[in-house]
C-alpha cells in the first residue's frame, strides 16, 4: 500500500478521525499542523512536486468553522487553537472585590503604624544659622549695576605710547601673530611698536607663512626707532636653529633674551608698555630656577607686587594665587594675601580701567563655598574676613560666592570684576566666554604689560593659520590702559584739573 493510501482519511463524512496503525499521536509537537484552521487541500489539487502533504480532517457537514473548532477543543487537546491557550485557565477564579482589597491594604498600613501618634517638633534654629541665612540673602541681593568707565580723567594724550613687543617662543605662533598684527598700517596711528628679536627670526617666519612683503625698520638701539614705522631692535645676531612646532632649549633661551631686553627698555624709560607673545614655561624653567611665567618674572625684575587680570569687553577676572600646583592653593591662601589682591584689583580698576567705585565679587575656595563649614572652613576663617575688611567706601566687595553656579547664572554681569582663589577657577569660565578676544593684564606693574589669552599653539606653528585677534586686542588694550593710567596720574598730581574740566 502506498503512503498516500495509508494517510487517506477513513471517515470522510466527519467525526473523529481514526489513527492509522503506526501513525504518531497528533499532539506530538514535531508533527503538529501549524495552521489547523486552514481548509483541506481538494483532491487532485496542486502540491509540492514529489510528495503530497498530509491532509487534515475535514469538517463535519453543515458545521461552521467555529462549531468544528469547539468540538476539537472539547475532544482533542492536540487540535486546540494556539491563540486560545490559557485563555480560560482561571475560569473558576472569583473576581477580586475592590472594597475587600482596600480594607486589607488599610489593615496592613495600620499594622505597620501601630502605636500612638507623636507630635514631632524641630529643635530651635541656632542664631548662627539664622545669621548665615540672612547673610546669604544679602549676598544674592543683586541690586547692582556694572559701572561704565568715566572719561573725566582720561585726558587726550598727544604723544603716542612706545610699545615694546617680545617675540615669544621662537618655534611657536608668537612671531606669526605679531607679523599679522603689525602688517596693518593703522597700528602706527595709535602707538609706536618696537619688536625685540632678530631680523633673521622675522625673515624665517615671514617666509614660512607667505608674507614676504612684510617689512620692519631695523634698529641697532632704541635711539634709532621711528614713530611712524614698525620697528625691530636686534637683540641677537646669532644664527639660531628654528624647529617649528618643537619647544627646544634654544627657542626658550632666546625667548627669554627678548623679555630681558624689553624689561631693560622699560626700566630705562624707553618704552611705555610691554606686550608679550606666548612662551613655553617648561623650556625656560629648565634654565631659570623658579620660573613660572611672565607675571612672576616681570614682578621680580621690576620689584612690584602684581595681580593677574584677564580682561574682555564686559568681563574682568583676577586670581589670588598664580601658576602654582592645585595641591598648594589652600595652604597658599591667607587673609592678608586676599586683602592684598583686593587692594591691587581695586586700584587697577580705578587707575587702569576708569572705574571710580568698583563692584567686586569674590569666589569661595571649596565646593558650594564650604557649605557653612561642612566642606571646608577657608570661606569662614580666611575669605569672609578679607571681604569684610575691604568692603566700604573704596569699593563694593561681596562674597564668598559658590564658584560652580556663579558664572552659569550670569552673576558676573553685575560686577566690574570677579576675584577667584586659583587659576582655573576663573580662567576656565573666562576663556569659555571670551576666548580669542581677551587680554592678560598684569596689574601693579610700574609699566603696562598685556599679552594674548592663548599659548604657543605649537601644532599650528608655521602654517599661516594662527588667529591674531587676541594679540591685536592685547596691543590695543596696552595703549588704552596706558592712556587711562596717564590721565589718572595727572589727575592725582593736580586734583584741581578734574574740577576745572567739569566747570
Amino acid at each position: 500500500m502506498s503512503d498516500t493510501q495509508q494517510n487517506t482519511p477513513q471517515n470522510a463524512g466527519g467525526g473523529e478521525q481514526k489513527r492509522s496503525e503506526g501513525s504518531k499521536p497528533r499532539n506530538n509537537r514535531n508533527n503538529r499542523n501549524r495552521n489547523r484552521n486552514r481548509k483541506p487541500r481538494p483532491e487532485g489539487g496542486e502540491g509540492r512536486e514529489g510528495a503530497e502533504k498530509q491532509p487534515t480532517a475535514p469538517q463535519a457537514e453543515n458545521s461552521t468553522p467555529a462549531e468544528s473548532g469547539e468540538k476539537r477543543a472539547d475532544g482533542d487537546r492536540g487540535g486546540r487553537n494556539r491563540n486560545n491557550r490559557g485563555r480560560n485557565r482561571n475560569k473558576d477564579a472569583k473576581p477580586a472585590n475592590d472594597n475587600s482589597t482596600a480594607e486589607s491594604s488599610n489593615r496592613n498600613r495600620n499594622n505597620r503604624n501601630q502605636g500612638p501618634r507623636k507630635e514631632v517638633k524641630a529643635a530651635p534654629v541656632d542664631q548662627d544659622v539664622q545669621d548665615q541665612l540672612e547673610a546669604e540673602a544679602a549676598l544674592y541681593d543683586m541690586d547692582l549695576e556694572k559701572n561704565d568707565p568715566v572719561e573725566d580723567y582720561a585726558l587726550p594724550v598727544l604723544e603716542k605710547p612706545v610699545v615694546g613687543i617680545t617675540c615669544g617662543d621662537l618655534n611657536g605662533i608668537g612671531m606669526e601673530v605679531i607679523i599679522k598684527t603689525l602688517a596693518e598700517e593703522m597700528i602706527t596711528d595709535f602707538c609706536t611698536p618696537v619688536l625685540f628679536a632678530s631680523s633673521r627670526l622675522v625673515s624665517y617666519h615671514r617666509n614660512a607663512i607667505g608674507m614676504r612683503d612684510f617689512n620692519l625698520n631695523i634698529c641697532d638701539s632704541l635711539d634709532d626707532i621711528r614713530k611712524d614705522r614698525m620697528n625691530l631692535v636686534n637683540v641677537w645676531e646669532d644664527e639660531v636653529e628654528i624647529n617649528l612646532g618643537l619647544p627646544t632649549d634654544v627657542s626658550g633661551a632666546y625667548a627669554l633674551k627678548s623679555i630681558d631686553a624689553a624689561i631693560a627698555a622699560a626700566k630705562g624709560g624707553k618704552i611705555d608698555a610691554i606686550v608679550t607673545a606666548p612662551i613655553n614655561k617648561h623650556n625656560i624653567s629648565a634654565q631659570v630656577e623658579g620660573f613660572s611665567g611672565h607675571t612672576g618674572y616681570l614682578a621680580d625684575a621690576l620689584n612690584d607686587k602684581v595681580l593677574m587680570i584677564l580682561s574682555a569687553e564686559r568681563l574682568n577676572v583676577a586670581t589670588v594665587t598664580g601658576h602654582i600646583p592645585i595641591s598648594k592653593v589652600a595652604s597658599s591662601l591667607s587673609q592678608d594675601k586676599i586683602e592684598e589682591a583686593l587692594d591691587l584689583l581695586i586700584d587697577s580698576l580705578k587707575r587702569d580701567f576708569g572705574v571710580i567705585k568698583p563692584t567686586i565679587a569674590v569666589l569661595g575656595l571649596n565646593p558650594h563655598a564650604g557649605e557653612w563649614g561642612t566642606i571646608g572652613t577657608e570661606e569662614q576663617e580666611v575669605i569672609a574676613p578679607a571681604i569684610a575688611a575691604k568692603n566700604g567706601k573704596a569699593a563694593i566687595v561681596k562674597g564668598p560666592f559658590p564658584a560652580d553656579g556663579f558664572f552659569g547664572q550670569g552673576y558676573e554681569s553685575k560686577f566690574d570684576a570677579v576675584l577667584g582663589m586659583y587659576h582655573d577657577q576663573v580662567l576656565v569660565p573666562f576663556k569659555s566666554l571670551s576666548m580669542g578676544s581677551g587680554t592678560n593684564f598684569t596689574a601693579g606693574l610700574s609699566v603696562v604689560r598685556t599679552s594674548p589669552d592663548h599659548g604657543t599653539a605649537m601644532h599650528l606653528a608655521g602654517k599661516g593659520v594662527a588667529d591674531e585677534h587676541s594679540f591685536r586686542s592685547a596691543l590695543f588694550s596696552a595703549v588704552q590702559i596706558w592712556q587711562k593710567r596717564t590721565g589718572y596720574n595727572e589727575m592725582l598730581a593736580n586734583p584741581l584739573k578734574k574740577q576745572k574740566a567739569k566747570d
